[in-house]
C-alpha cells in the first residue's frame, strides 16, 4: 500500500488526501496549525469550473453533495466598473439559456466550510501541531519527515502542501523564488442588511467586481450569499454566520505610506482605505467606511517565478507551495485544487513500486508547471494591468474594455 505524507493542511493538500483515501493509499497530513478551527476567517473562496471538477474527482459523492449544498448563490456574471460605478464592461458566466453543468460549475463557498469539509471523514489521519523541519530520503526512496516537536514519520511519497513558506519547496528546490509585485492591499468585509444591500452596485447582485480606479488602484468587490434553503451541520458553520460582501483594495506601494501596512493596526488601516477612496463614488466610500476595523487586514501581493524542470523524486509541491499567484484572476485555490486531483490520480495509477512513483510523479509535474505558471503569468499580466499608473495606458485599458463591452461577439470571444 502506497504511504504518503503530505505536509500542510490546507485546501490543496487535504483535497490530495481525500482522494487517496478514497483510493485506498495510507496517506497522513501534517499540519503544523493546533487544531481545525484555527482557521476561522469566514471570507468566501471562488470555485471554477477547474476547481470543481477536482473536488468531484477527489471526494466521494456524498461529501462533493455536502459541498454542493453549502455553496452560496452562484455567480451569473464578472464586471468592471469605474470608481464612479459606471460600467466598462460586463461578462455572463453562463450563456443566456444554457444549464450550468452539474460539476464544472462556479460555485462560491466560505473558505472554512469548505476546509471542515475536505478535514470530514479524514479523522485521525489529519495530524495538528505537527510543523515540518526537513525531510530526508532514502536509497530505496522512502522520505522521512522530521517535525519541530521532535517527531518524524516515513512515507513513500512526501508532499509539500504548505503554502508560500513551504519547508519541501525550501529543500527541493532551494532557487525557486518568490518576487514582490510592489502592490499591497486592504482588505475587509461588510455583512449584508437591507441597508447595505441598497449600497451595492446593482451588478453585484449578478456576481463580483473589479473597480478600476485612477492613480494605480483597484478594488475587487463579492458578495457570498447563502441560498434560501441551505442547512449546515453545526461543524460546518464559520463563526461570522451570515451573508456578507467582501472587499480587497489594491494599490502600487509607491503610492502609500512609507509605514509598512502589515505594521499599521486595523484602526489605521481603515482610514487609509477610506483615505484612498476618498474621490469614489459615495457607495463605495460607505461600503469601506460602514466595515467594521475588525475585519480590516493588509496583505502583501508576491508571485512564484516560473522555475524550470527538475529532475523528480518521491518529493514534490504543489499549489502555493510551488506556483503562488496574485490574486487578481481569482484562480490560486483552484490551480491547488487542479494540482491535488492530477498528483492523486498519477499516484493511484502508478502503484506503489518505487520506478513507478517517481515516473509517476515526473510527469505530474511536467503538467503542472505547465498550467501553473501559465496562471502565474496570467494572474501576474492582469495584477500590472489593474493598478497601472500610467494615465495614458489607463485610459487605453478603459476604452478597450469599453469596446469589447460594444460588441458582444468579441466580448464573448475574448472573455469566454
Amino acid at each position: 500500500m502506497l504511504r504518503v505524507l503530505i505536509a500542510g493542511g490546507g485546501i490543496g493538500g487535504l483535497c490530495l488526501a481525500q482522494g487517496l483515501h478514497q483510493a485506498g493509499a495510507d496517506v497522513t497530513v501534517f499540519e503544523r496549525a493546533a487544531a481545525p478551527d484555527a482557521f476561522k476567517e469566514g471570507y468566501r473562496i471562488h470555485i471554477d469550473p477547474d476547481g470543481s471538477r477536482a473536488l468531484h474527482a477527489c471526494l466521494p459523492a456524498e461529501r462533493f453533495a455536502l459541498f454542493e449544498s453549502a455553496c452560496g448563490r452562484p455567480p451569473e456574471a464578472f464586471a468592471f466598473l469605474t470608481e464612479q460605478l459606471t460600467e466598462l464592461l460586463s461578462v455572463d458566466v453562463l450563456k443566456a439559456g444554457a444549464r450550468p453543468d452539474p460539476i464544472a460549475a462556479h460555485r462560491s463557498i466560505n473558505r472554512f466550510t469548505l476546509r471542515q469539509i475536505l478535514l470530514d471523514g479524514l479523522g485521525d489521519r489529519v495530524r495538528f501541531g505537527k510543523e515540518l523541519r526537513r525531510y530526508e530520503t532514502a536509497p530505496d526512496g522512502t522520505v522521512t519527515a522530521y517535525f519541530a516537536d521532535g517527531g518524524r514519520a516515513t512515507g513513500d511519497v512526501l508532499v509539500g502542501a504548505e503554502g508560500t513558506h513551504s519547508r519541501v519547496r525550501a529543500q527541493l528546490l532551494p532557487h525557486a523564488e518568490r518576487a514582490d509585485t510592489g502592490v499591497d492591499g486592504i482588505a475587509g468585509r461588510l455583512p449584508l442588511t437591507p441597508q447595505t444591500l441598497s449600497l451595492l452596485p446593482a451588478h453585484l447582485h449578478r456576481g463580483p467586481a473589479m473597480v478600476l480606479a485612477p492613480g494605480g488602484r483597484n478594488v475587487f468587490l463579492a458578495t457570498h450569499q447563502y441560498r434560501s434553503g441551505t442547512d449546515l451541520p453545526e461543524h460546518l458553520q464559520p463563526a461570522d454566520r451570515g451573508d456578507y460582501l467582501v472587499w480587497g483594495l489594491s494599490a502600487r506601494r509607491a503610492t502609500l505610506p512609507r509605514t509598512g501596512l502589515d505594521r499599521m493596526p486595523r484602526a489605521r488601516l481603515h482610514c487609509l482605505a477610506q483615505d484612498l477612496a476618498a474621490t469614489w463614488h459615495p457607495h463605495l466610500r460607505r461600503i469601506i467606511q460602514e466595515s467594521a476595523p475588525a475585519t480590516v487586514s493588509a496583505f502583501t501581493i508576491r508571485t512564484a517565478v516560473p522555475v524550470a524542470a527538475w529532475p523528480p523524486s518521491t518529493v514534490t509541491v504543489l499549489g502555493d507551495a510551488i506556483h503562488s499567484m496574485p490574486p487578481s484572476r481569482g484562480i490560486g485555490a483552484n490551480t491547488a485544487l487542479r494540482d491535488a486531483e492530477l498528483l492523486c490520480r498519477s499516484l493511484v495509477a502508478a502503484g506503489s513500486h518505487p520506478a513507478g512513483v517517481t515516473a509517476a510523479i515526473g510527469g505530474y509535474e511536467r503538467q503542472m508547471r505547465e498550467y501553473g505558471f501559465a496562471a502565474v503569468k496570467a494572474s501576474v499580466q492582469a495584477l500590472r494591468q489593474s493598478v497601472t499608473g500610467n494615465p495614458v495606458a489607463f485610459t487605453v485599458s478603459k476604452v478597450a474594455l469599453r469596446m469589447f463591452n460594444a460588441v458582444p461577439a468579441i466580448r464573448d470571444r475574448v472573455f469566454g
